[in-house]
């Protein structure tokens, strides 16, 4: 009797888990996302009226609605085509945000697949299920991949360009770091990751490839000088990566300003906690690969991963934010490390003298991924939740139908600028998005702003409407002082609702 060949049933049985992971993947994202009716990430509502106005604005290299940013007058969209793939989504003012939202699904649904096909493509077996375990790996990493922020694509542009660096396609990753020029702020990162690739070779397999470094600095620099927006696109790279990293990293002085808290350092605990899966990834990972390197079959793919992998954990303790590399590095480490090791021949033969072992074992691991899998999904949709929202939408739709188009409105906080733009495009604003970029250009009126925001100035009404050239103040409820400091200085109401107060700040006669 003739033994079958076991390969078309497998085969079969892989299309139909492949199949089956995708599409509870799309269904998972798909909760997350829509979880709620506002954007996950506030800083969404600049990305997707951006988008809207795009069209309109061509590549113009003004932007009037932070009136006291370098932006202002030498403009620069550092994510140009993250706005081009938004774009289409968003030409309807009504229905943008959830169209957006379903823009950020697919994204994020495209990172997922990209891994799985990543993973495959540079020879790491069960590529698929990996891509489950990124799925579950903590609340940190699901939120901000499912923000409509043009990080995700940066993901998207680091997945890619990593398994090109293993692969040694130079030209393909040339082709990565202009892309990336033209869709994020920082693609320098793809830089970095290919140093660390060249610092694995020559400490693993004693070999100097300078190629991967080469061809990554070409694609990004060349990126950056043929950018839509070039030369400013310089400028605005010196200011995001240098101005705003020493600040946040406490490097050459403190500029005595807040940045985002994404910014932030992250607890371990956090790390542990929140994002068990990529700790367990990490730990295991390098377990894996010292004894792939005492049985000798450590190969190039999973030491590269190795130094990768702890070059974004060392970004990851400077910000939080680095998550989103982190993840993915430390799950690709252990899943090449798992290939290297674990010898197929060996696994079957396991399986087939000590099936009962076999089975235990294959059983704990899916329980622990389900855990994992469970905590992650109940932590994020349970965030998402309750998000606060759009908190000055109300007050920016006012602002719009009862102030004159092109006015300027003074607002005490820089991140309060991404709803006001969103709902309220007619006026003009001070800053937006970062500090920096309003104290790369007029440093005293943003000592002044801080000054004031933080409550060791009082509010002066003349001198904020003098200073600003504005007979509008807008206050978020969601700064109680600051309310009080606007009620102190006995400011006239002439909006409030739950969430947001608009104040005029103007004497009689004030700019007529």
């Amino acid at each position: 009797m003739v033994a079958q060949d076991p390969r078309p049933a497998r085969k079969a049985a892989a299309i139909i888990f492949s199949v089956a992971v995708s599409l509870y993947a799309a269904f998972a994202l798909r909760e997350i996302q829509f979880a709620t009716p506002h954007l996950v990430s506030r800083d969404g509502y600049y990305h997707t009226r951006y988008a809207n106005l795009l069209p309109h604005r061509g590549l113009t290299r003004d932007f009037p609605w932070m009136q006291h940013s370098f932006w202002k007058d030498h403009f620069s969209d550092k994510e140009f085509l993250f706005h081009v793939w938004l774009a289409p989504f968003c030409t309807d003012e009504k229905t943008m945000v959830p169209r957006a939202k379903f823009a950020a699904w697919l994204l994020a649904g495209a990172v997922l697949l990209a891994f799985a096909r990543a993973l495959k493509w540079t020879g790491v077996r069960w590529p698929v299920l990996w891509a489950f375990v990124l799925l579950s790996s903590g609340n940190h990493f699901l939120y901000r991949l499912s923000a409509v922020r043009a990080h995700v694509l940066s993901i998207l542009i680091f997945i890619a360009g990593t398994a090109l660096l293993l692969k040694g396609r130079w030209r393909w990753l040339a082709a990565a770091g202009f892309l990336y020029s033209w869709s994020y702020a920082a693609p320098h990162l793809l830089i970095a990751i290919a140093f660390a690739h060249s610092v694995a070779l020559a400490a693993f397999d004693r070999r100097l490839e300078w190629r991967g470094i080469a061809a990554a600095t070409a694609g990004v620099a060349a990126g950056l000088v043929f950018h839509p927006y070039s030369p400013n696109s310089l400028h605005l790279w010196y200011v995001q990566n240098v101005v705003v990293l020493k600040a946040a990293w406490g490097v050459g002085g403190d500029l005595g300003l807040h940045l985002g808290d994404e910014f932030d350092s992250i607890l371990p605990r956090s790390l542990v906690m929140a994002s068990t899966a990529v700790f367990a990834s990490l730990l295991v990972g390098n377990v894996l690969s010292i004894l792939a390197a005492r049985d000798r079959r450590l190969t190039s793919r999973t030491s590269a991963l190795l130094v990768i992998a702890w070059a974004c954990f060392t970004l990851y303790c400077l910000s939080a934010r680095f998550i989103e590399y982190l993840a993915p590095a430390c799950i690709w480490l252990l899943a090449s490390a798992a290939t290297d090791f674990l010898d197929p021949e060996w696994v079957a033969e396991f399986r087939k003298r000590r099936p009962a072992a076999f089975g235990l074992a294959a059983a704990g691991l899916v329980a622990a991924l389900g855990v994992l899998h469970w905590r992650s999904m109940n932590a994020t949709v349970d965030e998402v939740k309750h998000m606060r929202g759009a908190v000055m939408a109300d007050a920016s739709r006012w602002t719009r139908a009862n102030v004159p188009p092109g006015k300027n409105i003074v607002h005490l906080n820089w991140g309060d600028f991404v709803q006001l733009f969103h709902f309220d495009p007619d006026h003009r604003y001070i800053n937006g998005l970062d500090p920096a970029f309003m104290y790369v250009k007029d440093e005293r009126r943003v000592r002044y702003l801080e000054d004031v925001r933080t409550g060791r100035y009082p509010i002066v009404a003349h001198e904020l409407a003098e200073m600003f050239d504005s007979k509008t103040l807008i206050v978020s409820k969601e700064y109680p002082r600051q309310v009080a400091m606007c009620e102190n200085a006995m400011l006239e109401v002439l909006y409030e609702d739950e969430r947001a107060v608009v104040y005029s700040i103007a004497a009689p006669g004030f700019g007529d």
